[in-house]
């Protein structure tokens, strides 16, 4: 079994016509370094060409990671395959105040697609899934230098791996958030949908399975991209035609399921934590249980 994940870095963007998280720079390479302990692995990570030295150097010198275990590309979103459906219908000046870039979210799948499919499965990661927002301190270092103990986790690992394969099958493995005693996000106009149900959002960190799905799961993204952006005149995140794509299609999906995002280490105004945390299944326990822990 060969598995090899896709990634980005892009940390750039915030304040430009493509948007983006400020200030990211640190996070999405400590966290990435983390996920690399899963060395059973191969990794590709795609990044503009004024990032690409500070990534080479980070990775492969600093921290003397193979080039055959993360392979770093340089790839241009001025002219991504998207292009011409974005300069029709993108709110490009809203963009610049977006704290996400949709041409990076639309690309996961093209990027995927990409690859010669020389492994047995491929999964789509962001690059930034390793960090304290997400997983509780005592799956942590929370010690090092440039906070990289935020981000360095102990649960991406070979057996998180090993599982993660096991449970996708002969399907396509996504994750999926419950959306309505704890909405997080609406969805495309109704009307796309066979049967209509807001009930669960399709994340995007985290998607992919065997390699003779790859080429399906594109065409099926390019396809309903292509469709609800034109007939809505609106460029949508990734994860509403995720959304769209499992519920008229939910035969070929393997989803993990999770209530919050949030975890027992976090402090919310006006929210018992404990007892938030309790009745909802946090997004940590998705890699816990693919870790064998189980509480």
């Amino acid at each position: 079994m060969s598995v090899k994940f896709v990634t980005s870095i892009y940390t750039d963007l915030y304040g430009t016509k493509f948007g983006g998280r400020p200030n990211r720079s640190g996070h999405y390479r400590w966290s990435l370094l983390s996920m690399l302990k899963m060395t059973d692995a191969d990794f590709v990570c795609y990044t503009s060409d004024r990032e690409y030295e500070g990534l080479c150097s980070f990775f492969y010198e600093e921290h003397q990671i193979s080039k055959d275990k993360l392979e770093i590309k340089i790839y241009d979103l001025e002219n991504h395959y998207f292009k011409g459906l974005f300069d029709k219908y993108k709110d490009y000046e809203a963009a610049k105040k977006s704290d996400r870039c949709m041409e990076v979210q639309w690309m996961k799948f093209k990027w995927l697609a990409d690859e010669d499919m020389s492994y047995d499965y491929y999964f789509w990661i962001d690059s930034g899934l390793s960090h304290c927002g997400l997983i509780p301190n005592r799956y942590l270092t929370l010690t090092g230098p440039n906070n990289r103990g935020y981000y360095e986790s102990s649960l991406f690992n070979n057996t998180f791996l090993s599982n993660l394969v096991k449970e996708t099958g002969d399907k396509v493995s996504i994750i999926g958030k419950e959306n309505r005693r704890n909405f997080w996000s609406g969805t495309v106009d109704s009307k796309h949908f066979t049967n209509y149900d807001n009930s669960i959002h399709i994340i995007g960190g985290l998607f992919g399975g065997k390699k003779e799905f790859i080429p399906k799961l594109f065409e099926l993204f390019d396809y309903y991209g292509n469709k609800v952006v034109v007939e809505d005149g609106r460029v949508y995140h990734e994860e509403d035609i995720l959304t769209l794509m499992f519920r008229n299609h939910e035969e070929m999906f393997n989803v993990f399921h999770f209530d919050i995002w949030w975890h027992e280490n976090e402090r919310v105004i006006g929210i018992d934590m404990e007892e938030h945390t309790k009745k909802n299944k946090s997004f940590y326990k998705i890699i816990e249980a693919l870790n064998g822990i189980y509480e």
